[in-house]
């Protein structure tokens, strides 16, 4: 597991285990993270979405994992660590909840520009997944 002293401290400061392998898997695997695309980008192949990817790989996690990294996502929203935070809320669209809606809208307003334009998109598509619930 590589998860960088910053993301280690921060995960501890909120709360999580970062050992628990889900951070390993919040910091290091899946289509999130800096990189990450809301809408379809030049930079990527024709019709690539990386949410419609993320979407699609936390679907094909297992329930439990995917139950473990619903738990951390409301630990890893209020780090101050801003690539855990991006990659929270990322990750916060697809399998996040009312509550962590309510703190994603929070981050609106992060002085942090990539935190907040993240946080209104995935505000945008985690609004629009809790009503077709």
């Amino acid at each position: 597991m590589s998860i960088s002293k910053e993301a280690y401290e921060a995960i501890r400061a909120a709360g999580g285990d970062p050992t628990d392998r889900v951070w390993d898997w919040l910091m290091n695997r899946g289509p999130h993270g800096m990189g990450f695309t809301w809408s379809q980008t030049k930079r990527q192949p024709s019709g690539y979405v990386g949410i419609e990817h993320l979407q699609k790989i936390v679907e094909e996690l297992e329930p439990a994992f995917r139950d473990r990294l619903r738990r951390s996502l409301a630990v890893a929203l209020r780090t101050t660590a801003s690539e855990l935070l991006r990659r929270a809320v990322q990750v916060g669209a697809t399998i996040g909840r009312e509550a962590d809606l309510l703190r994603i809208v929070e981050l609106t307003d992060c002085n942090n520009p990539a935190v907040a334009a993240d946080a209104r998109a995935s505000a945008f598509y985690l609004r629009r997944r809790l009503v077709a619930e």
